[in-house]
């Protein structure tokens, strides 16, 4: 009788485990029904989770930083696009890596970076990014990420690929360990006793050594190596607000502002209490999502009566597909501030009033079945962001 306790207790168990899963992926727990809309539609019925609770994730702790990760693993509507937190002590670098199957786009939150980058002709960038600022790495190009202080610097890195995890990483101290002894040796022209010396498996983040130096005397190992032409990083918030309206704005990096960053644009936007991004889609780019401060409201519009409303916290993120209908809203009584990334670098977009004052009358007339007097209200000149 005990066995068959013990077993009903571990079937128990594991019913409630996979209960509990489920329930913090249904997507009707990301929702929040306080608005009405016209159908009267059940907000996320029959939809995926447009928003994923990143605050509440786990850190992964290395010595001299930390990682968390957000994917199609975690996040099934994010096909797209993929994203990592990740800080760095003073000192402390992200190691020598390569990523195959996507290029990273970063935006630093707080502190100072310091990143190499090296191209497939063997040239090299050596930068400084401070908090503001971005950079943006080719796929299959080597890099290197240091923290270089005051303070911990914190960053976040979006890949333009859904399915992409730290772990698929070619990290140099992980390729070296699972390389025969003799092949690193005639490599490097070292002896069997020196390689040893090597580490043994993957380092990831180090702080080992640090010996930080000023940007300006910090140089390749050969210093005849050639430099990267154009720049690989960016001031985003230095930009000048491509629109702005009483104390709301957006800041955008494109490839227009960035050509470096030809596949992948980001942006700034920050909204006043009750403030709105006003109802819009992107024909071109999926749009990911990271809230920096404050909390929002995020509406998207699936086409076939679906729709979605979504609340977000600081440390969140959501998503839209390419498409999709959608609007931001700050519902809160704080500022909002949001980073914004899409996976092309043309950034478009298709305004709802907008697209509705390109219209002639008539055909507006017939679509919302509505009088001329009503007509006559709508908006003849669009505003980006909306006030209260």
């Amino acid at each position: 009788m005990l066995k068959k306790s013990r077993l009903s207790s571990g079937w128990l168990g594991l019913i409630v485990g996979l209960v509990l899963i489920g329930s913090l992926c249904l997507p009707s727990l990301a929702q929040t029904q306080t608005w009405r809309s016209l159908s009267n539609v059940v907000w996320g019925q029959g939809l995926p989770a447009f928003s994923y609770p990143f605050s509440k994730t786990s850190l992964v702790d290395y010595d001299g930083g930390v990682t968390k990760q957000v994917g199609t693993y975690n996040f099934p509507v994010s096909k797209g696009m993929a994203g990592v937190y990740m800080t760095l002590e003073p000192g402390a670098i992200r190691e020598l890596h390569w990523h195959a199957n996507a290029a990273e786009w970063a935006y630093v939150i707080e502190g100072r970076t310091r990143i190499t980058l090296t191209n497939p002709e063997g040239e090299v960038q050596i930068a400084d990014v401070e908090a503001g600022g971005l950079w943006y790495f080719p796929r299959g190009w080597g890099h290197s990420i240091e923290g270089i202080g005051p303070g911990t610097a914190k960053f976040l890195l979006v890949f333009n690929d859904g399915t992409f995890s730290e772990g698929a990483t070619f990290s140099i101290t992980d390729w070296l360990s699972h390389t025969p002894i003799a092949w690193v040796q005639q490599n490097f022209g070292w002896s069997q006793s020196e390689v040893e010396k090597l580490p043994k498996k993957q380092v990831y983040i180090s702080r080992y050594s640090p010996q930080l130096q000023p940007l300006n005397q910090t140089q390749s190992r050969n210093p005849n190596t050639p430099k990267i032409a154009i720049p690989y990083t960016h001031n985003l918030l230095a930009e000048p607000p491509r629109t702005k309206q009483d104390g709301s704005s957006l800041r955008l990096a494109s490839a227009k502002e960035f050509p470096a960053s030809f596949n992948m644009a980001g942006a700034i936007l920050r909204l006043e209490p009750g403030a709105m991004r006003q109802l819009h889609w992107h024909p071109n780019a999926d749009e990911w999502q990271y809230v920096l401060n404050g909390s929002m409201d995020l509406a998207v519009f699936a086409s076939e009566g679906k729709a979605s409303i979504s609340r977000l916290q600081k440390g969140d993120v959501g998503y839209v597909p390419k498409g999709y209908g959608h609007a931001l809203r700050n519902s809160s009584d704080q500022p909002l501030e949001v980073l914004i990334v899409f996976n092309d670098g043309n950034y478009q977009s298709i305004d709802l009033n907008d697209w509705i004052a390109s219209n002639p009358n008539s055909v507006l007339e017939n679509v919302f079945q509505i009088s001329p007097q009503l007509l006559e209200k709508m908006p003849r000149n669009s505003k980006v962001l909306i006030s209260q």
